[in-house]
């Protein structure tokens, strides 16, 4: 992403028509202010040249929201220096515009030019800052013509001025370094609370040991899915499978080394799940698989993929390899009135049978 804050960039994506409208205002104000002394042809031709920079705006917006929709840091970085550029061709129109005061109009209507400038970088300061390199720029390209044309008359109402810019620069740059640094700072609390969201959120549907969801959300889930299997009449398949002998895997390698194969079977097993499957710890060393759109004959090809797939990987913790098997009793939703704890009791039926059966097997086969 570029080195400015995206959200920071939207402040000055936002904030940029109004103050491009604010500032055609300021031009007319200004051609009407001088028409009595300035050519209307020369004024004319100014005021071309800040219609020229609103639509050089309005295209520098567009690609800034463009490249921030395609999260381009490359994008958002050349578009930034095409703002600063765009700064500079502005402060060089209301430098040619004090020119033209010098040329055309009498005394003290130069004064008039100077707090004109004062009056755009205050504006500036609310509309520019968000881009705080690019508002410094503007600044000075704004202040010190005006500084360098009060010394050219150098009379004691322009010396006066200069001291006024002197309080007034460090001043401004004081206060937009403030309001850079809260808008900031508030945009990253404002990601700090919702990321501590998004992690309450977590938490509250997650298994916090192997990141599978946990038993509540995979039944409250799992009610919703059968209800849509209901409406769209799909069929559903539930899997669940638990580890065999996992005590003896504890016993002989401590719950450490269990934690470590209860995290990585989960990983395992979540690799080889669909979109549209929703796999939970239940508890212990215990999982279910919630199969939506899946036949009882698709369900036992996941079933046995899953069953060979831990029984031929190798668990390694502090130099120990582990080996493993898991028993799975799958159940097949009937629809109508069936509830979804009836389809889990049914799959843990089965799973009994397949322990019964031996371990390391499905049933129904």
């Amino acid at each position: 992403m570029s080195a400015v804050h995206p959200k920071l960039i939207e402040i000055v994506v936002e904030q940029t028509p109004r103050a491009m409208i604010a500032m055609l205002i300021v031009s007319i104000a200004y051609i009407s202010i001088f028409i009595s002394f300035i050519p209307i042809t020369i004024l004319l031709a100014w005021f071309s040249l800040q219609l020229l920079l609103a639509v050089a705006r309005y295209l520098n917006i567009k690609m800034f929201k463009q490249h921030l929709s395609d999260d381009n840091a490359k994008g958002l970085s050349q578009q930034e220096m095409v703002f600063i550029g765009l700064n500079l061709f502005q402060a060089f129109t209301w430098m040619v515009s004090s020119v033209l005061i010098i040329i055309f109009a009498p005394q003290p209507f130069e004064l008039v030019s100077f707090v004109v400038a004062i009056g755009i970088i205050t504006a500036a300061t609310l509309s520019m800052t968000s881009l705080y390199k690019a508002y410094l720029v503007f600044f000075f390209a704004m202040i010190i013509p005006q500084v360098f044309i009060m010394f050219y008359y150098g009379e004691h109402q322009h010396i006066a001025m200069v001291v006024f810019a002197v309080i007034y620069i460090p001043a401004t740059i004081l206060l937009s370094k403030s309001m850079y640094h809260s808008r900031l700072s508030s945009i990253e609390a404002h990601e700090e609370i919702e990321k501590s969201a998004e992690e309450f959120r977590k938490l509250s549907i997650v298994d916090n040991l192997t990141n599978a969801y946990n038993r509540r959300y995979f039944f409250e889930t799992s009610k919703k899915v059968l209800m849509m299997a209901l409406r769209d009449r799909r069929k559903v398949s539930m899997l669940m499978f638990d580890i065999d002998y996992f005590k003896k895997v504890n016993d002989t390698h401590g719950h450490q080394t269990g934690d470590y194969v209860l995290v990585n079977l989960a990983k395992n097993v979540n690799q080889l799940m669909r979109e549209s499957d929703i796999f939970a710890r239940i508890g212990g060393e215990e999982f279910a698989i919630l199969l939506n759109n899946t036949s009882m004959n698709d369900a036992k090809v996941l079933a046995e993929r899953v069953r060979a797939m831990v029984e031929t990987s190798t668990f390694e913790y502090n130099n120990t390899a582990i080996h493993i098997t898991i028993s799975i009793g799958l159940s097949e939703w009937t629809g109508t009135s069936m509830q979804v704890d009836q389809l889990y009791a049914m799959a843990d039926q089965h799973l009994y049978l397949a322990k019964e059966n031996g371990r390391n097997c499905c049933y129904p086969d």
